[in-house]
């Protein structure tokens, strides 16, 4: 369970939820009719169609502290999303989706549209919102693609424990969205290019993003991301793919409290591969990801008991297999990210980890999935200990 943090904001209480969840779907039918309406005559009329997702179930979680005190938490957590969309030609669509995070331990329920998350994790427990709102563009033959609006947004090392270093929107029962543009065009050989322009409120970022990134300088509004993705097959590799993220004046080298900001600068490389086992449909897939930190806090900002800069590496690998058993796989995780990286939603910095994932996909649009990690800090002050998280979910996820 994710307690709220101390950078929420204050909450609005004008509309009761109900009604306020009526105006976000109401608003966002009204907004595709208005395009369509605007828009040339559409290939077909099919109308609007709906999808949606269920994830939940039981998560525990138990903390050694730096002081050796122990602590431990349970709840049964979920997600909720419900989908809209319309073609409006045969290249445009309008889709929208309303997400929600529900705890058997939330305080309150809170529905929402604002470009900023609540928390630096995302939205929180009992919040309701739009996580995305969008018009794509696809052009024939697998073409360029657009998007604008809010959309997700997410690169990750695919596996039974799919992860990412920088950008992986909603993971796990997570959400989180991305306000802006994505330009998705073929280069060349197999490779397509990949632009996201995204906005960032002064009160803060809708994407994962950990202290001291702050967005508070309005130089910082936009965060810029390019990637080089093939996933065009050569032999055993199926992906690879490098990417850059910039994030102008949004780091607080020497802390929130100082005017001092940076630009945030990473660099990320990830590969992965896959192999046959057998003649019985089993497969081994595996993949390795690094990513890079130009420039980091200091470790007096950070916590780590240092007295230079923290250090800006992050590392992942991966290795699954699927259909051991019909429709049954398992996955292994391990990897690091140093206090100086602050852009993932899967690896927290100053962390090492390690998770064994289990997933059997015992209905074509439902799973179950069981997981046991161990979360432990890298570096601490002289006199403690590391600070060492366990914890574990059984979740059953439906797509309707």
């Amino acid at each position: 369970m994710s307690p709220r943090t101390s950078d929420c904001r204050p909450r609005k209480k004008a509309l009761g939820p109900a009604i306020r969840v009526a105006l976000l779907v109401a608003g966002s039918a009204l907004a595709g009719s208005f395009a369509a309406s605007a828009a040339p005559a559409p290939a077909d009329d099919a109308g609007w169609q709906f999808s949606g997702d269920f994830r939940g179930g039981y998560f525990a979680s138990e903390r050694t502290a730096r002081d050796g005190t122990e602590s431990d938490e349970d709840a049964f957590n979920a997600r909720l999303r419900l989908a809209f969309e319309r073609s409006l030609n045969e290249t445009w669509r309008f889709r929208t989706r309303v997400a929600g995070r529900f705890s058997s331990e939330q305080d309150d329920l809170d529905v929402y549209l604002h470009s900023y998350a609540p928390t630096r994790g995302g939205a929180d427990f009992g919040d309701i919102t739009l996580d995305e709102a969008y018009f794509g563009y696809q052009a024939p033959d697998d073409g360029l693609r657009f998007k604008v609006g809010r959309m997700q947004t997410a690169f990750a090392v695919p596996g039974v424990a799919s992860k990412g270093l920088d950008r992986n929107d909603s993971p796990n029962i997570g959400v989180n969205w991305t306000d802006g543009v994505h330009l998705d065009m073929p280069v060349a050989g197999g490779w397509r290019g990949h632009v996201i322009a995204q906005y960032q409120d002064a009160k803060g970022s809708s994407s994962v993003t950990a202290a001291p990134l702050d967005f508070s300088d309005s130089s910082s509004r936009a965060t810029l991301f390019l990637g080089m993705e093939n996933k065009q097959r050569v032999g055993a590799i199926t992906q690879r793919m490098l990417s850059l993220t910039w994030m102008p004046d949004s780091l607080a080298d020497r802390g929130l409290g100082d005017p001092s900001r940076q630009d945030y600068v990473t660099v990320d490389a990830r590969i992965a591969a896959e192999w046959p086992m057998g003649a019985t449909g089993a497969k081994f897939v595996t993949g390795a990801e690094v990513g890079y930190a130009m420039e980091t806090p200091l470790d007096a900002v950070s916590g780590t008991g240092g007295n230079g800069d923290t250090g800006g590496l992050a590392w992942q690998v991966q290795a699954s297999v699927y259909d051991f058993a019909p429709r049954h796989n398992i996955g292994l995780a391990i990897g690091r990210a140093d206090a100086g990286w602050l852009i993932s939603p899967d690896y927290r910095p100053n962390d090492s980890s390690v998770e064994v994932r289990y997933q059997w996909q015992f209905l074509p649009k439902t799973s179950m999935e069981a997981r046991v990690r161990e979360r432990r800090e890298l570096e601490h002050p002289a006199g403690t200990r590391a600070r060492v998280d366990r914890d574990l979910y059984v979740r059953v996820s439906h797509k309707f």
